[in-house]
């Protein structure tokens, strides 16, 4: 598992990161992890047609949280 970001100030940069931080209520956090349960679904069930989905909440401030499928992910890193 790979995590990138992009900072506030640098948005146009993605960035490997090491660690990431999650500061919300259990409400959103379940969503997140209802979400990313959904994508786990979709890539075993659907394999490589099955590329990423983007997650949408409902919050006034909600950073982008995308979920790529390693299948299909070119992967630069290596």
């Amino acid at each position: 598992m790979k995590i990138y970001g992009r900072t506030q100030k640098n948005s146009s940069k993605l960035s490997l990161l090491a660690e990431c931080t999650f500061v919300a209520e259990p409400e959103a956090l379940r969503e997140i992890a209802s979400f990313l349960y959904r994508c786990a679904d979709n890539i075993e069930e659907q394999g490589e047609s099955w590329e990423h989905d983007t997650f949408e909440s409902n919050e006034v401030v909600c950073p982008g949280f995308i979920v790529f499928n390693p299948y299909v992910v070119e992967d630069e890193d290596s």
